[in-house]
């Protein structure tokens, strides 16, 4: 965590892919590593008649490990895609590039309903649930979401990554979970006391279940007695 008294921010490193990447990208590594393998299997079987039982598994094998490996760097990569001042939040990466859109958003204080957190080993998960008035930045559509993926999976360097996950909240209701790296809650309970609303409090939660929203059930209004006549 970076706090600085000229800009009155505070900013915060991010884990994970979804501050760069769309929802469901990671699941694309194994998918294109299968192609590989199948690929070199096929060659192998034409070139020679025969693959050799010893060599398919070590090419496998090692095309495998580096599937699973590259899984791991991009779960647990590290960016700066958290920043608030007297203004609001900001969620995502700076960049230059104009293509996609939305690869940060701003939140002001007055579209945060509430915020809670819940300390993990890495750090903390922060969960910005927004107010009803707030401007929300809708998840794409399955079918959209498909497209983008099917886009990447065939044409990986030229169609784009699409919108970053960290972005669009999830619904019901909506809200935002960011994974800061690096910063405890009373680290951040202290950075965010003179940038946030007096009102507007920083919980912290005893474990993550605890995040789990719950629908209270709708109060049923006192039924009343008709008044007999003369009183």
């Amino acid at each position: 965590m970076r706090g600085g008294t000229l800009e009155d921010s505070v900013t915060c490193l991010v884990r994970g892919a979804a501050s760069r990447y769309p929802r469901g990208y990671l699941w694309l590594i194994p998918v294109w590593f299968a192609v590989l393998a199948g690929a070199f299997m096929l060659v192998s079987y034409r070139l020679s008649g025969k693959l050799p039982l010893w060599l398919g598994l070590t090419e496998i094998g090692g095309l495998a490990i580096a599937a699973l490996t590259l899984c791991c760097v991009l779960s647990t990569v590290r960016r700066h895609a958290f920043r608030a001042d007297s203004h609001g939040i900001w969620l995502g990466v700076r960049t230059s590039r104009k293509r996609p859109k939305l690869r940060q958003v701003h939140i002001s204080w007055p579209e945060v309903a509430q915020l809670r957190m819940v300390t993990r080993r890495y750090g903390l998960l922060l969960e910005i649930t927004l107010s009803p008035a707030a401007r929300i930045v809708h998840r794409p559509s399955l079918a959209r979401q498909a497209m983008v993926l099917f886009g990447a999976l065939i044409m990986p360097f030229a169609f784009g990554r699409g919108r970053p996950a960290l972005t669009a909240p999830a619904d019901d209701p909506p809200r935002y979970l960011i994974k800061i790296c690096d910063t405890t809650p009373i680290e951040l309970r202290t950075a965010l006391a003179a940038l946030k609303p007096q009102t507007l409090q920083l919980r912290q939660l005893p474990k993550k279940g605890a995040l789990r929203f719950t629908v209270p059930a709708p109060r049923k209004a006192p039924s009343r007695r008709p008044t007999p006549a003369g009183r």
